[in-house]
């Protein structure tokens, strides 16, 4: 039997994912067509710079340092990969340049389990404030 807090919960997740998947697929857009380049690694890329806001979390606890050391590193990052290999392919055949975006995403998946392992790391979290401070203004 489904109750509301049950559909609430599966709603609440469904619209997350929803808008998770969109702001990856307008990346994908907006990358193809800026650069021409159909970047098989961008999911690969999303995903070093969640690790990269939760390492920046661990070390800081703060959710605002977290989110801009993800897009930081993923500028750099980004930013490496398009001048030393992405840029070197923009005129050869798109079959190249789907290879070698592919490639890319294996090897930073492979550097991010290498670095912290396949099993699911917990996300420490900051206590609540007191219910006296919570809504003060």
């Amino acid at each position: 039997m489904v109750t509301w807090a049950n559909f609430l919960s599966q709603l609440f997740n469904g619209l997350a994912s929803g808008a998770l998947l969109a702001l990856i697929s307008s990346g994908l857009t907006i990358i193809y067509g800026a650069l021409g380049v159909l970047n098989l690694a961008h999911g690969a890329m999303f995903m070093l710079g969640g690790y990269a806001g939760y390492v920046a979390y661990q070390a800081t606890g703060s959710f605002a340092a977290a989110v801009l050391a993800g897009a930081l590193s993923l500028v750099l990052v980004g930013g490496a990969l398009e001048r030393t290999i992405i840029r070197h392919f923009y005129a050869r055949p798109p079959e190249d340049q789907l290879l070698v975006t592919f490639g890319i995403g294996i090897v930073i998946v492979e550097l991010v389990r290498l670095a912290f392992g396949s099993s699911p790391s917990p996300c420490r979290r900051r206590p609540s404030p007191p219910a006296s401070r919570r809504w003060a203004s």
